[in-house]
């Protein structure tokens, strides 16, 4: 009989992050061509970059592109 999962909520969530083919292809190189060891790359990039930024700097990140876009408008 299967158990399957436990209820409750996972501790870690997966987000799918969508890079363009140059960028994966250098992260990926670096990494030695493992696919897991360039996903703790991304992870530990993007920690380092959480740690450094307040998050007003991140919210501002967030309202950029908007501007951006009524602008060309």
């Amino acid at each position: 009989m299967a158990r399957g999962r436990k209820p409750g909520k996972r501790a870690h969530k997966t987000v799918k992050l969508s890079l363009p083919k140059k960028l994966y292809f250098i992260l990926y190189g670096i990494a030695g061509n493992n696919e897991q060891k360039m996903n703790k790359l991304i992870r530990l990039i993007i920690e380092e970059k959480l740690e450094n930024t307040t998050i007003s700097e991140l919210a501002q990140m967030l309202e950029t592109p908007k501007k951006e876009e009524e602008k060309e408008e």
